[in-house]
């Protein structure tokens, strides 16, 4: 019950304090003349632990790849998953930033939430380049289950 409240009261929380997110942008956004891609893969983790409750921890990895090197400015200010009214906000706090090489990185993350790994959820990215704010959005994507 603790978990269920406590992943409402950040669902909650999240949609107060959420930028304004432009769901109708699409996966790929220029910045600094460079076009970035972005893909998303997230899952939950059903592996069995021994003495530990299972828990509704979503894994996200996020990999954001240009045609030429990412601009040293760039940010990831934030990251939005949003099924059906219910959205989660994820700061910058809470994202490992993974160079990969200098058109390749990684943004992971790992957040309890409650989430029905039946239906699809659609992610946001904002970026801040200086003082200019992009979004990448992908939607339809589909939560995997790890075993």
């Amino acid at each position: 019950m603790k978990k269920i409240a406590f992943a409402a009261c950040v669902v909650a929380l999240a949609g107060c304090s959420a930028p304004q997110v432009e769901w109708q942008q699409d996966n790929q956004v220029e910045v600094s003349t460079t076009t970035i891609t972005m893909k998303s893969n997230l899952w939950l983790n059903k592996m069995p632990t021994i003495g530990e409750a299972q828990d509704n921890t979503l894994h996200g990895a996020i990999y954001l790849e240009s045609d030429s090197q990412l601009p040293a400015t760039l940010a990831i200010e934030s990251v939005t998953v949003k099924q059906g009214a219910d959205t989660l906000l994820i700061t910058s706090d809470d994202l490992d930033l993974r160079t990969h090489n200098e058109t390749k990185w990684e943004v992971a993350f790992a957040w309890q939430l409650e989430i029905n790994s039946e239906q699809p959820v659609d992610v946001a990215v904002e970026l801040k380049d200086g003082e200019v704010v992009k979004w990448l959005v992908e939607k339809d994507v589909k939560v995997d289950t790890v075993y």
